[in-house]
This record gives C-alpha cells, sequence and structure tokens, in this order.
C-alpha cells in the first residue's frame, strides 16, 4: 500500500509505476497505435491523505482511496501496524532522501540532466543510507557492557539480517554487483 499526500499528479502517476501495462487491441491498421494503458493488481492500494489547512492551522485531514479496494488498504494498516493512513514514514523517508542528495533538493547547484545520472546518485544515497549509517532507533542493548558501550549499533541493512556488521563506503564500491537475470 502506497500513502501519499493529496497532489494530484500521484493518481495518475500510481498506476504508470505500480500497474502491469498493455496495449489496447487496435480496431484498424491506420493512424497511431494506441498508447500503453495500466491494469493495477488486486493486491496494490494507494491512499492519499488531504490535509485541509486554514491558513497555518490545520482544520480537518480527509483519508481518500485513490486505487485499491478498502478491504486491501484496511489489511495492510493491520499489517503494518496503523490504525489510520498517514504519510509520517513517506516523508520521513523523503527528507532524508533530499538531505542525501543535493540533485533532489529544491534550489541547489547540483545538476543532473540525464535520468541514469539522477537515478545512479539515489541509489548510492539508498545503499549509503541502509549500509553504512547507523541509526540510532534499530541499536540494540548489549548483553555485556563494554566500558561506556552499552548499545551495539545497527543500520538498517543489520535489523533485517541482510548483513552483520558496518559497511564502509569503500567496502560498497569494491563489492562485486551482479545483473539479475532478465527471466
Amino acid at each position: 500500500m502506497l500513502m501519499t499526500d493529496g497532489e494530484a499528479s500521484y493518481r495518475t502517476l500510481f498506476p504508470v509505476i505500480f500497474g502491469v501495462s498493455y496495449l489496447p487491441p487496435r480496431q484498424s491498421t491506420m493512424g497511431r497505435p494506441h498508447n500503453p494503458k495500466y491494469r493495477i493488481p488486486r493486491t496494490l492500494a494507494h491512499v492519499q491523505v488531504i490535509k485541509h489547512r486554514q491558513g497555518q492551522k490545520l482544520e480537518a485531514v480527509e483519508v481518500s482511496k485513490a486505487h485499491g479496494s478498502w478491504q486491501r488498504i484496511n489489511q495492510a494498516l493491520d499489517e503494518i501496524g496503523y490504525n489510520i493512513p498517514n504519510t509520517s514514514t513517506v516523508e520521513r523517508f523523503n527528507g532524508t532522501a533530499r538531505r542525501m542528495n543535493a540533485h533532489q533538493v529544491r534550489r541547489s547547484l547540483a545538476f543532473a540532466h540525464r535520468s541514469n545520472t539522477r537515478q545512479a546518485v539515489a541509489w548510492w544515497s539508498a545503499t549509503v543510507y541502509n549500509w553504512v549509517r547507523v541509526h540510532r532507533s534499530l541499536r540494540t542493548p548489549l548483553e555485556v557492557t563494554e566500558g561506556k558501550k552499552r548499545f551495539q549499533q545497527r543500520t538498517p541493512a543489520m535489523a533485517v539480517g541482510l548483513t552483520e556488521h558496518i559497511w564502509t563506503e569503500a567496502q560498497i564500491l569494491r563489492a562485486p554487483v551482479y545483473i539479475a537475470s532478465q527471466e
């Protein structure tokens, strides 16, 4: 399930990014072929949390189903432990991503005109975030304290069990990368 704010473009982008494209059947051989259309799998859902403000004061919060069913939305909320949809996790991740990548900041002198450059920098910042940077909220208490050290620092990759140690950027750059098969 994707939870976003009330930006209108998210409704049209969701099917393009997460949907399965298909070409509608042609009625004749004349003219241009149709643009692809998108089917959204039943397992996906998109909720928009729209905040209505009066000046600086928050008046109301409206939860709107953009794609999917309410049954799927409620199931996803139960799985992640939320009572109502909110965008806090997405906003926090996007804020961190903008802080780590100057190309995503609104006013900067960093330019990435080519999409593959933007994509490479975004992947690099996500890799560093998950494998190199320790997160205070993920630390675990040590069974035996080592001097003043009471906690084991962890990265998100350590928290989900992908690695046993905190990587350095040099280790990531030296690690071999294999292209996934396109089957």
